[in-house]
């Protein structure tokens, strides 16, 4: 298994873990585990030993103190925040009352509407105005749904546990497909009406992901990189790593090196010995 962590924040000046904590995302770069989107883009964050994908226009609650990893991530736009119940001046809402995640899928008008309040408790934070900020809550915590209202087939979870456990070499689909049980047009099915990929992209994301974190590593080669993926052509694997990102595995590791390595922080994963 992967190693789970605790969600956090950077400790500056403005951390007070009694307080509310948030923030606008701004950026399409690589972003720290604990920063999950709500307007744009989508991540599959693993939490407390499940999987969970959070979309553009989906709102994603994680209980206090609950640990978790960032498995992927693609072009995430929205806000990132935190607060403890303490916070709250009442805790009552429905989606607080377990110990599981909360997806809440907004409809457009809703969308708009959230992300306009998101935008003023920000102004809020900047301002220092707790009490606009506790009025907002109320009302965003009151239209979410409770953990219990929110089902997810099993096997699409189990599906992508498999899929991004690190300490296991990839499979095809129908490899997963055996190892669960089904058919692999059954988990196509079940896996497109649940996260909007086929399997088979998914598999192609796993890969990509797992690619990135390695040649992270300079003491892998590309090649080396090629092979442990999966991919026993370095020359196909720099077309199949060009189609998804752009940019060629040499491109990405300079890419990286001009960033300081901001890859780090995001992928908590221990990278699989090649």
């Amino acid at each position: 298994m992967h190693k789970k962590v605790i969600p956090y924040w950077e400790r500056g000046s403005e951390w007070n873990p009694n307080a509310f904590f948030m923030k606008r995302l701004e950026t399409k770069a690589p972003l720290k585990a604990s920063e999950i989107p709500l307007t744009e883009g989508e991540v599959l964050a693993d939490i407390d030993g499940e999987s969970c994908l959070c979309r553009g226009g989906q709102f994603l609650l994680i209980p206090e103190n609950t640990p978790f990893s960032v498995h992927y991530y693609h072009d995430l736009v929205g806000y990132a925040g935190f607060f403890p119940l303490s916070y709250l001046q009442n805790v009552s809402y429905r989606c607080l009352s377990g110990k599981k995640p909360v997806l809440h899928t907004f409809w457009f008008d809703e969308a708009a509407f959230v992300g306009e309040l998101l935008d003023r408790m920000t102004a809020a934070l900047a301002r220092k105005d707790d009490g606009y900020i506790v009025r907002a809550l109320d009302l965003l915590l009151y239209g979410l749904k409770s953990p219990a209202e929110e089902k997810a087939h099993p096997l699409v979870g189990r599906f992508m546990e498999l899929l991004f456990d690190r300490t296991c070499a990839l499979d095809s689909v129908s490899g997963y497909a055996a190892r669960l049980n089904i058919s692999s047009s059954y988990l196509n099915k079940l896996v497109r009406a649940q996260t909007r990929h086929s399997a088979m992209e998914w598999v192609e994301i796993a890969r990509v992901n797992w690619a990135k974190s390695l040649l992270r590593d300079r003491s892998h080669s590309i090649a080396e990189v090629s092979y442990a993926i999966g991919i026993d052509d370095p020359s196909y694997f720099t077309r199949f790593f060009r189609k998804y990102t752009k940019l060629t595995p040499s491109e990405f590791r300079r890419e990286v090196e001009k960033s300081g390595d901001a890859f780090s922080a995001f992928l908590d994963f221990p990278a699989r010995t090649i």
